[in-house]
């Protein structure tokens, strides 16, 4: 004879509400990633493919930290901005609608 366990399921029943909503806080938080620390070579590769894309309208990959977790988004680099510190990407060259990345959240660049 098997016992069958459901976990937390069998006891969510009897939990409050308050506190099954801090047990998914808790599952939340669990499940959160951490910035990784880039080194000064992979920061200037970084900065090099985004300028390489700029110049030859190229089609690229950035990898990004946001929200506790990494994002991609593939585009083409409209704008590159030096004093505010961040690069403008556009899904097509032909759109307006632009999505601002700040140059201390981008982990990896890649031309496609």
């Amino acid at each position: 004879m098997s016992v069958n366990d459901r976990g937390t399921i069998k006891w969510t029943a009897m939990m409050m509400p308050e506190h099954v909503e801090l047990l998914n806080q808790l599952k939340e938080k669990q499940n959160r990633k951490q910035k990784p620390i880039l080194d000064e070579q992979q920061f200037e590769e970084n900065g090099f493919q985004l300028m390489i894309a700029h110049k030859d309208n190229l089609l690229v990959n950035i990898k990004y930290y946001s929200n506790y977790d990494y994002h991609n988004i593939k585009g083409y680099v409209d704008k590159i901005n030096y004093q505010h510190k961040y690069v403008s990407v556009v899904e097509k060259i032909s759109s307006e609608d632009d999505t601002r990345i700040n140059f201390d959240v981008i982990l990896e660049v890649t031309i496609l």
